[in-house]
């Protein structure tokens, strides 16, 4: 078969880093590189009871096509999760996880010349989707208190016009772990406000973080909002959805679900059945509590060792470290030794964060972290030596 003759957007994604590393992830490597959480915690036992209920309940209906924009089930016990997060009303949008939220809101939002901003660094998978439909996005800084709005305004300014979207992770920043401070939330929201472009909020780490004001409840009708439930539940459920105050917009995402049809009717079903029994708005406590100690864990782990982060993580599974050596070299070293991160040069779209390396305590077993680090050490002193 001759090669292929792909289309230019199809040009513009490339395989994640993550997924790169995760193919060297063996048995007995200590996983320092997942966006997983931890499986421990995902409730197995009352997942399987919720599979029987409603296979019993549904019968062969459970395994129909689902239809668009989501069940009604599901969405009526997102619309309390919602409350319950303190995350605002608004038309709710079932997806298959935020990563199918995010393409879809590009798919109805972004043609090929438009303009878009987002942080730098910021999560490579998802900027697949930008790329996918526009090669124009501009990267703004972040720093430990969220993307840099000054430097924001000061581009706006000179701009003959304003970009069309603003992508933001703004609570457990992926990668830096930061989350955005109320001021730069005010400033960022004023901006959207006076130059007309909308926010798309991605908050997977709202129910594992620290009580935060969302940008949509600040200013819904210039923010789409982007749930999931894969840290506080199970990511292989898929379960994403999407939070509008636009009807139109709403619509628009049904439409286009149906070029997929991709959420599966009996995961919307068990989570729906799961959400409306309590499990785990009754353990969001506690949820946020185990993963703060790992990261206080890793933190200390690295600071015996005489490393430390860029920024201080304030929540989610990340931080980011500069070696100080090529982290691809460095990676390479490490697996042999048994520990596994990610490069994070990806992660950046200004061709800088060479050295830099992403630690994630999402999967890792708490007891691991400190051989982890160590092995990393390892790692970095055999780098030295060569």
């Amino acid at each position: 078969m001759t090669a292929p003759m792909f289309t230019p957007s199809a040009m513009r994604v490339k395989r994640s880093p993550i997924e790169r590393v995760s193919a060297l992830i063996g048995q007995g490597t200590i996983n320092l590189a997942g966006g997983s959480p931890d499986p421990s915690l995902i409730p197995l036992e009352k997942l399987r009871e919720a599979y029987t209920q409603i296979i019993e309940e549904y019968g062969a209906k459970s395994f129909f096509y689902p239809g668009a924009g989501g069940l009604d089930q599901l969405i009526h016990q997102l619309k309390k999760w919602c409350a319950t997060l303190d995350i605002g009303g608004g038309e709710i949008i079932v997806t298959s996880g935020a990563q199918h939220a995010i393409t879809q809101l590009c798919a109805a939002l972004l043609s090929a010349q438009d303009a878009y901003v987002h942080e730098n660094p910021t999560f490579v998978e998802t900027m697949n989707s930008f790329l996918f439909y526009s090669p124009q996005g501009e990267p703004v800084a972040v720093d430990d208190q969220g993307i840099q709005t000054s430097i924001l305004e000061s581009r706006l300014k000179t701009r003959k016009s304003p970009p069309k979207l603003l992508y933001t992770v703004p609570t457990a920043h992926n990668p830096l772990g930061v989350t955005m401070s109320e001021e730069r939330r005010k400033h960022l929201v004023e901006l959207a406000q006076k130059y007309g472009f909308t926010i798309i909020e991605d908050d997977p780490y709202r129910p594992i973080s620290k009580p935060t004001r969302t940008l949509y409840s600040m200013s819904p009708e210039n923010v789409v909002y982007v749930g999931s439930l894969s840290k506080a539940l199970a990511p292989g459920l898929r379960i994403g959805f999407v939070l509008t105050t636009s009807h139109a917009l709403a619509e628009k995402l049904r439409d286009l679900e149906q070029m997929d049809f991709s959420t599966s009717t009996v995961n919307q079903l068990v989570t729906a059945k799961i959400l409306e029994s309590g499990l785990i708005q009754s353990k969001l406590g506690d949820l946020r509590e185990h993963y703060a100690s790992k990261m206080r864990l890793m933190l200390e782990s690295l600071r015996e060792n005489g490393l430390e982060p860029i920024y201080q993580p304030q929540d989610g599974f990340f931080c980011l470290v500069n070696t100080n050596t090529y982290a691809e070299e460095l990676l390479l070293k490490a697996v042999k030794l048994g520990v596994a991160f990610v490069p994070a040069s990806e992660f950046y779209f200004d061709n800088t964060g060479h050295t830099n390396i992403r630690l994630s305590i999402g999967p890792v077993d708490k007891s691991l972290i400190p051989e982890g680090v160590n092995r990393l050490v390892k790692a970095l002193n055999q780098n030295e030596q060569a």
